[in-house]
C-alpha cells in the first residue's frame, strides 16, 4: 500500500521529529509512506484567508485514484481496529493508494471535506498540531500491525 501524508506546516520539536522518524521506519515494513509538508508563503492572513490558501495548496497535491482521508474533529471516530479495517477494505477493493490530509490550525474548508472518501476524527480532544502527526503515524503503524497479526496492539 502507498500512503501519503499531506501536512500543513513543518514540525521542529525534536521529540516529535524523533517520534515521527521512529514510526516512519517501522511503517516501511508494511507500506510505502511519503510525508509531504506544505506551507503557504503569505504572512499575516486572516484565519479564513489562511485556510483558503492552505486548502488551495492541498488541492494542488491531491492525486487521482487515491482514497482521500481528511482528519477533522467532526469526522468519524473509530478504534484502532476500525482504522485497520478501513485500510483493509480499501486494499481489498483495489485502492492501494491513500492520502491523509491534516489541515492547518484553522482546519479545512467544506469543499475538501466533500471531496474526502472518509473524514476521520482522531479524538474528541484537541491536540497540538505537531502531535497530530505523531499520533497519525503511530495509529497507521498500529493498524498495519493489527492487519499483519503482529503483537504491537493489545486491544
Amino acid at each position: 500500500m502507498v500512503i501519503e501524508l499531506l501536512l500543513i506546516g513543518k514540525i521542529r520539536e525534536p521529540y516529535v521529529v524523533n517520534g515521527c522518524e521512529h514510526f516512519h521506519d517501522r511503517l516501511k515494513h508494511y507500506c510505502r509512506l511519503t510525508v509531504t509538508e506544505l506551507a503557504i508563503k503569505e504572512q499575516g492572513l486572516s484565519p479564513e484567508d489562511q485556510k483558503y490558501a492552505e486548502n488551495r495548496l492541498i488541492f494542488s497535491k491531491l492525486k487521482p485514484r487515491h482514497a482521500l482521508v481528511v482528519l477533522d474533529e467532526r469526522g468519524q471516530a473509530v478504534r484502532s481496529p476500525g482504522l485497520a479495517g478501513q485500510l483493509e477494505k480499501w486494499g481489498n477493493s483495489g485502492t492501494d493508494r491513500v492520502q491523509f490530509v491534516v489541515g492547518g490550525a484553522y482546519g479545512v474548508q467544506d469543499e475538501l471535506r466533500r471531496k474526502a472518501d472518509w473524514i476521520w476524527s482522531l479524538s474528541p480532544l484537541t491536540f497540538p498540531h505537531p502531535l497530530v502527526r505523531l499520533i497519525l503515524m503511530e495509529q497507521l503503524y498500529r493498524a498495519f500491525s493489527i492487519l499483519h497479526h503482529q503483537p504491537y496492539h493489545h486491544g
